[in-house]
């Protein structure tokens, strides 16, 4: 039986097509491998000479807005500030949220249905106030007056009035944070160090 299986095996290895055969058959073997490695490390299939690469189609990148506003608000409030509102909000909206106006604003004076720009600064007067004097906005330091800082930036006239003493006693403020000596307390200062300035 053995003989029978392994006789056709040996006229092959004695016949002329053993060795061009075991040798195509070798060659396809390291094929396989090559191919087999080149699959794995993603170098399959090979780029060929003139082969174009695929063809990414853009458009013109559209503005992105800006994803809040930020404005000020001052004056006749109930809590002035520097507040974040979503993009297309209105003076009205910016009054909202820092708690509406008292009722002696004088709210005909203030454009309540303009858009809001990034960086704007509100001022929301009482009725026959005079502005406080304002540098980029902001209310002057060395500038305004008692009644116009208690107004202006919702503090007590015990505070303003101590602010104008420091002022009046060392001489002009230097920097914003100089409110720190007058003294005014932390929590003070934090809520009207970006509504004033020097």
């Amino acid at each position: 039986m053995r003989r029978a299986i392994a006789e056709p095996f040996s006229k092959l290895f004695r016949s002329h097509a053993y060795y061009p055969l075991s040798f195509i058959v070798s060659l396809l073997l390291i094929l396989g491998i090559v191919v087999n490695v080149l699959i794995r490390t993603g170098n399959w299939p090979p780029a060929f000479a003139g082969q174009r690469s695929p063809v990414t189609i853009t458009s013109n990148p559209t503005p992105t807005p800006p994803a809040t506003v930020e404005a000020l608000i001052m004056g006749d409030v109930h809590v002035p500030g520097l507040y974040k509102l979503p993009p297309r909000s209105h003076v009205r909206d910016l009054v909202e949220i820092a708690g509406g106006a008292y009722t002696t604003a004088d709210l005909a004076r203030v454009s309540l249905d303009a858009a809001l720009a990034n960086g704007q600064s509100v001022y929301v007067p009482r009725v026959g106030e005079t502005i406080p004097p304002e540098r980029n906005g902001r209310i002057d330091l060395n500038a305004a007056g008692t009644e116009q800082l208690h107004y202006a930036l919702g503090i007590t006239l015990t505070i303003a009035r101590r602010i104008v003493e420091y002022r009046t006693t060392h001489g002009p403020f230097s920097s914003v944070s100089e409110l720190l000596l007058v003294p005014v307390a932390k929590t003070t200062y934090d809520r009207i160090k970006d509504l004033v300035t020097v």
